[in-house]
């Protein structure tokens, strides 16, 4: 029922966690676990407190490389607790839910940072839409496999009575293919002086959020591509 949606844990440091996590995701019809850089895996530890689920640990997909990780899908979603600066959109969990519910025909990566430090803001910037978990303003620091739970569950219930209040999106572009015409057309624009060493950081932010944005679909970004060739050729006459 949820084969589209991937759970992706992002530098963990705690073996247990990934185990917790585990039982959380498989209870509420949940397989697909990627892990990135963990710290101890693969882990007694982890075994111990997956009670039952050890086979979403066995199928579990492990990379070095946050990009390599989050090109299986079309729509990366990132959970975190810090208010950003930078203008990446931001989802309620209502919305967050009926989102994925709608669009099933889409691959959803649902990625959670580490447990101190959360994502960075170069692995937010890969991000299509960022999403807090509601908590009480005096601590809003959940545990990860706690945050996990609440994020399948919600899945799951909705999921039984479907009545979604998102629009259907199409079928977007995957990750893989979106990342690698953003770098390209970086790229290009450092050839031309566009992008220079003194702005290179807040133009690649900019360009990130702005293509994230757009739910570019494959056609789309291949015509991009295409154009970006063609320039290219063109400043080489």
């Amino acid at each position: 029922m949820f084969s589209n949606i991937n759970i992706i844990l992002v530098n963990t440091s705690h073996s247990g966690n990934i185990g917790s996590s585990a039982r959380a995701m498989k209870t509420m019809g949940f397989e697909n676990l990627i892990l990135v850089n963990p710290k101890d895996f693969p882990s007694s530890h982890a075994n111990a407190l997956a009670v039952g689920c050890r086979d979403v640990l066995d199928k579990a997909k492990v990379f070095n490389e946050f990009n390599e990780a989050i090109s299986i899908g079309n729509i990366n979603i990132g959970l975190t607790v810090r208010s950003r600066r930078a203008s990446i959109p931001i989802l309620e969990i209502d919305d967050f839910i009926d989102m994925i519910l709608l669009n099933s025909e889409n691959k959803f990566n649902i990625i959670f940072g580490n447990e101190k430090s959360g994502l960075s803001n170069q692995e937010l910037l890969k991000c299509d839409y960022v999403m807090t978990l509601p908590t009480s303003s005096k601590y809003k620091s959940l545990n990860l496999a706690f945050a996990v739970q609440i994020v399948v569950y919600e899945l799951f219930k909705k999921s039984k009575y479907k009545l979604f209040k998102s629009k259907k999106l199409p079928n977007l572009a995957s990750s893989k293919e979106k990342n690698f015409f953003i770098e390209t057309l970086i790229s290009l624009l450092k050839t031309t002086k566009f992008i220079t060493e003194k702005n290179h950081q807040s133009l690649t932010k900019k360009i990130h959020i702005i293509f994230n944005k757009a739910n570019l679909e494959t056609d789309e970004v291949n015509t991009l591509h295409g154009i970006l060739s063609s320039l290219s050729k063109y400043s080489k006459k």
